[in-house]
Parts: structure tokens; C-alpha cells; sequence
């Protein structure tokens, strides 16, 4: 049992090594972590704003929106027209069964 002695006060500066190291590994990942984890700040990339984004990407940004824009409008057309048209074609239903008994369109004329 001599390869394993150790007196008391080497145990004790095992231990206030150990909780030193918590500490410091609790502090390092509350301060410095937060920074490493967002990583485009350390690339430069966290400018906000129209300066950041280059003259070509921005045009073709804008030319995406506008045939967005331009879809979107067409489809609210469309859509709007096939409503107007089933709208229609329940007034044409209406008013055929109105217009008396499902049976008389197989009555003879007289």
C-alpha cells in the first residue's frame, strides 16, 4: 500500500484542485460559450441591415419577391373567379328548384 499514500494534505489539494476546475469550467461555459455558440459574430457577418447584403444578392432578392408578388396576385384571381363561378352555378341551382317539381321536366308538353 505504498504506491497509493497519501497524506491529508495532499487529499485536500485533490479536492480544492477539483472544485477550482468546476468553477472555472462553470465560468468559462457561462461567459465564453454564449460568444463561441454564435458564431457568425466571430465572421464578421453580424452586421444587420441593407450595407451587409451585396448589390447582386439584393437585386435578385427583389426580383424573387416581385415574381412572388406577381404569383400570389394571379392566384387570388383565380381563386377569386372560381369562387364567383360556383357562386353562379349555385344561383342556377336555386333557381332550378324553384321553378317547380323535380319530376317536371319529364312531363309532356301539352
Amino acid at each position: 500500500s505504498s504506491a497509493f499514500s497519501m497524506s491529508r494534505t495532499d487529499g485536500r489539494k485533490l479536492v480544492a484542485f477539483a472544485g477550482t476546475a468546476i468553477v472555472g469550467a462553470l465560468g468559462f461555459a457561462t461567459i465564453y460559450l454564449p460568444f463561441m455558440a454564435d458564431r457568425d459574430k466571430l465572421r464578421g457577418l453580424f452586421e444587420e441591415g441593407e450595407q451587409s447584403i451585396p448589390e447582386g444578392a439584393r437585386r435578385e432578392i427583389q426580383a424573387i419577391l416581385k415574381a412572388e408578388r406577381e404569383s400570389q396576385q394571379r392566384m387570388d384571381e383565380v381563386v377569386q373567379q372560381q369562387q364567383q363561378y360556383e357562386e353562379a352555378e349555385q344561383q342556377k341551382e336555386k333557381q332550378k328548384a324553384s321553378s317547380g317539381s323535380m319530376w317536371s321536366s319529364f312531363r309532356r308538353k301539352q
